[in-house]
């Protein structure tokens, strides 16, 4: 092996000359690495270890102690249609998750669109506007799913009690309507679950205001020269130049959403197992059955993992719709 010196010559490089230069490159990166150290350790702790952990785990009974049958039953229990299987619950669970995932992400979408199109008008006072709401984000999702449980509370009369009412509908009644069941119904939690969701709006308001800020004026510039009106300019210049954001939107809403889980401490698994989401039943499966099923949870937990990574592979497939920067010059 030869090696180019400064001076145009032609040197071997020798095993000395290779060992001097592999002992300066490591004194030259030693700092790096020693900098690096405690991520990569806690990366392969924390994360790939419990990883590898989970996969092998998937394909056994493990029960916390040891394991006594290896093979794939976990994964056949999930889809077996009898008695003893798995498939109904576990669909059903992926079912609603699913539901849960399109409803929220089509409306949080829409509607933090439209806020964040009224939050970027040039108006005096506006940006203390935006900071109102989007407070609401910094409230700790338990806190807030507490607060919401409080308010639309509702607990039907019985043969000894009478009927309780949160704040919300201490104001129905008043107003004399009939109180509304919120959380207290399976055919209505997931819908209230979704009307609660629109307290974070101002999150999503947050990403289209740095979208709209990174198109270039000068858009908006020719296409008044033109004579485009508000409509025009915001379905061929607005919307457009705010794909790629909407698209980085959708991939991590539907990520988050496959694996909601938060509301699990506040409301369960709703009445009637109508919030029962996948990533609820995982950890109910692993931790809180009388006989802890842990192989079956790794199951559950690995085919949720494959189910998003093959949604998000066919998000990145199909994208051809969004408009980066370099598609207009």
């Amino acid at each position: 092996m030869e090696n180019n010196t400064s001076g145009g010559v032609i040197i071997p490089l020798t095993k000395e000359r290779r060992r001097a230069h592999l002992k300066r490159k490591i004194k030259k990166d030693l700092i790096s690495w020693v900098f690096l150290m405690p991520f990569i350790i806690g990366a392969a702790v924390f994360t790939l270890y419990p990883i590898i952990n989970s996969l092998l785990y998937s394909f056994s009974n493990y029960n916390g102690a040891y394991a006594t049958k290896l093979g794939f039953f976990n994964y056949v229990k999930i889809f077996d249609t009898g008695i003893r299987g798995m498939f109904h619950p576990v669909m059903k669970s992926f079912g609603i998750t699913f539901i849960y995932v399109i409803v929220s992400t089509v409306i949080n979408l829409t509607l933090s669109y439209v806020l964040a199109l009224f939050l970027n008008a040039k108006i005096h006072g506006m940006k203390a506007i935006r900071v109102l709401c989007y407070l609401p984000c910094l409230i700790p999702g338990i806190a807030g799913g507490l607060i919401w449980r409080d308010v639309l509370a509702y607990t039907p009369p019985t043969a000894t009690s009478n009927a309780g009412y949160g704040l919300f509908n201490v104001w129905a009644t008043s107003l004399g309507l009939e109180p509304f069941t919120f959380f207290s119904a399976a055919n209505t939690s997931l819908i209230t679950l979704l009307f609660t969701g629109l307290w974070g709006l101002g999150g999503g308001m947050i990403m289209w205001l740095a979208a709209f800020g990174n198109i270039s004026p000068e858009y908006y510039e020719a296409a008044k020269i033109d004579g485009a009106g508000y409509l025009k300019r915001l379905f061929r210049i607005t919307i457009p130049l705010s794909t790629p954001i909407l698209f980085y939107n959708l991939v991590t809403a539907m990520i988050g959403g496959l694996q909601v889980f938060g509301t699990y401490a506040t409301y369960g698994t709703g009445v009637e197992d109508s919030l029962y989401f996948i990533a609820i039943r995982i950890y109910r499966t692993a931790f809180q059955q009388t006989l802890p099923d842990y192989g079956l949870a790794c199951a559950m937990a690995w085919l949720l993992f494959i189910v998003i990574g093959i949604l998000t592979l066919i998000m990145f497939k199909t994208q051809k719709w969004v408009q980066y920067g370099s598609d207009n010059e």
